[in-house]
């Protein structure tokens, strides 16, 4: 039976109500399901009491979590937070369990005791010691590549190099023949400016873009505007999408695939799976109760991509 960590991410947000409830979804599944977060707070939540004979729970008995105020960002959620994943991760180690799903985080709440922490993929890039990963998004019907992920706008062209695009185009293509078993993967690749495709309006970025894909072109296409790409008729053509900067991805993949999306982290030496949102402080300040069908989706695919 494989063995899946989970983490419940930040326990002022969703993470704690989708984790229970997607595992409700999915009790019939042969995976052993390890859950790490805070049992105080778990027993608050109807679904863990439907799942907890299924699972094994971690309790991280955070001090002072009773304290927490559901729906904001503060040290006492971000510590929880982090707490839960670097459990997770001396598990995995431990145990030799090399499937995590990760509930998701908040920054801003990580930063104020951490400062500089940009996310799941670079914390767990350092842990791994992984100097080449990526942030793919997929669903059913589509997988999309960022590029760059958390950085400002203005300093995308700096992050746009031959070299960086060729490792992202090599990792992208292993990780789709052997992640995903897809024998002869087909990638397109973005421009950067508006109407940039192979011959129209082509900056800088396009000409560095173009020369990286002519040492794959048997593989890599592009670059292509991204406002015409993601058309019905444009992406059916390619196994994924490389765009280069974060919200040129996004954007169209939420717009896609909101209540479905998974990321998956590329280039680790496990299988990283997470929903495609936020921790939903905004829907935990009015007490309403979030969907979880993207952590069934990243359940789903921890358990079924290929190490």
């Amino acid at each position: 039976m494989k063995a899946v960590i989970i983490t419940t991410g930040d326990p002022a947000g969703c993470g704690p109500f989708i984790t229970f409830n997607a595992i409700d979804t999915l009790r019939k599944l042969p995976l052993e399901f390890f859950v790490i977060g805070d049992k105080t707070l778990a027993e608050s939540i109807p679904a863990y009491h439907r799942v907890k004979q299924r699972i094994t729970f971690i309790d991280a008995a955070t001090p002072g979590i009773n304290r927490l105020k559901k729906g904001f960002a503060s040290r006492l959620s971000g510590y929880a937070s982090l707490c839960y994943l670097d459990t997770a991760l001396k598990m995995m180690q431990k145990n030799s369990i090399a499937r995590l799903v990760t509930a998701p985080l908040s920054k801003e709440a990580v930063q104020m005791l951490k400062p500089g922490f940009t996310g799941h993929t670079e914390y767990l890039a350092d842990h791994f010691s992984t100097t080449r990963v990526a942030m793919m998004m997929v669903s059913h019907t589509l997988k999309v590549i960022l590029f760059t992920r958390h950085c400002p706008l203005r300093e995308v062209s700096h992050y746009i190099t031959e070299k960086s695009l060729c490792d992202t185009f090599s990792l992208a293509y292993q990780s789709l023949v052997k992640t995903f078993k897809i024998k002869k993967p087909r990638i397109a690749v973005t421009g950067v400016n508006p109407h940039a495709g192979i011959n129209t309006f082509l900056g800088k970025e396009e000409k560095i873009i173009s020369a990286a894909v002519k040492k794959f072109s048997s593989f890599v296409h592009g670059p292509y505007p991204a406002d015409t790409l993601f058309i019905k008729n444009g992406t059916p053509a390619y196994d994924c999408v490389i765009c280069c900067y974060h919200d040129q991805g996004m954007i169209p993949f939420k717009l896609l695939a909101f209540k479905e999306g998974v990321n998956v982290t590329l280039g680790l030496p496990i299988i990283r799976t997470s929903p495609d949102h936020g921790v939903a402080y905004d829907i935990m300040r009015k007490n309403k109760k979030p969907f979880f069908t993207s952590m069934v989706k990243a359940i789903q695919h921890a358990a079924t991509l290929s190490l």
